[in-house]
């Protein structure tokens, strides 16, 4: 079948199936392609009329100076929208914050208080809400205050559903469905069947946690009910999420979605310091 190549985008926030969805969609391309990872902008180059141009950008509400140019973007022939249960997504979420911020991930004390509040969890899911992980790994952080982020949360999770009003034309897929391989919809828009692998290159397997949902039911206590209920009712409501917010009646954390994981993500975000700035030696 020869389809005549364009460009394809996908919106998603962090920890949302962003990274699995471009790596199945690049892998079922065929012919030339340009890969843009994480771009903060597009910037069009001699060639790109002939060949699929694959961009991946993450949406968040006001990053500051590393505001992605979401504008250069909304262009582009296919717009995919990716959305996620938010209490999930908030459990991935919290984990992944350790390796992006250095100073933590280059501080042992720090890490090695976090881990411990980790193993706790792992040891006894009840003894420590989600909130209050959320709480302290942002305490440990340099650059941030609790105050500031769930403000910034808050913000966040009303920006996306007006960003997503704002598309026009786009596909709307969510990361349950990717995981259950259920895309007839996407693929329909994209005029092309996904038969590739979503393998993620190595450069990028620090980011797949669990490959599943409704692990929230693992981490939720009473408290974070509480907490995370006003922030996410709308976005549930919008993406017909389950408004059942019971946790598991016995939770278990796996230490490889937990304490591992995250030690995984720092040694990985720590090796490619490490190579930056032997590059700069």
């Amino acid at each position: 079948m020869n389809i005549t190549p364009c460009c394809i985008v996908i919106f998603g926030p962090y920890k949302s199936g962003t990274t699995g969805l471009f790596y199945k969609i690049r892998n079922s391309l065929s012919g030339t392609v340009r890969t843009l990872f994480e771009p903060k902008q597009y910037v069009p180059e001699t060639g790109d009329e002939d060949r699929w141009i694959l961009a991946k950008t993450i949406l968040g509400a006001g990053d500051g100076p590393e505001t992605v140019h979401y504008s250069d973007f909304l262009g582009f022939e296919k717009k995919i929208y990716l959305c996620r249960d938010p209490r999930d997504l908030m459990v991935s979420g919290v984990l992944f914050m350790v390796q992006q911020e250095p100073s933590i991930y280059k501080n042992d004390e720090r890490l090695a208080r976090i881990l411990t509040l980790l193993r706790q969890k792992e040891a006894d899911p009840e003894s420590i809400s989600l909130c209050r992980l959320f709480e302290r790994i942002v305490d440990e952080s340099d650059h941030h205050s609790f105050g500031q982020v769930t403000e910034w949360l808050g913000f966040q999770y009303r920006w996306l559903l007006q960003f997503e009003d704002d598309l026009g034309d786009y596909c709307r897929v969510k990361y349950e469905d990717f995981v259950d391989g259920k895309l007839e919809s996407l693929e329909a828009y994209l005029g092309f069947p996904l038969t590739g692998e979503p393998r993620v290159d190595p450069i990028h397997d620090h980011v797949p946690r669990t490959l599943a949902y409704d692990n929230w039911k693992n981490w939720f206590v009473e408290e974070d009910i509480a907490f995370f209920k006003p922030f996410f009712d709308a976005y549930i409501e919008r993406y017909k999420y389950s408004e059942n917010w019971r946790p598991s009646h016995k939770q278990s954390i796996s230490p490889d979605h937990c304490s591992r994981y995250v030690m995984r993500t720092v040694n990985k975000r720590a090796t490619q310091f490490a190579g930056s700035q032997l590059e700069k030696a």
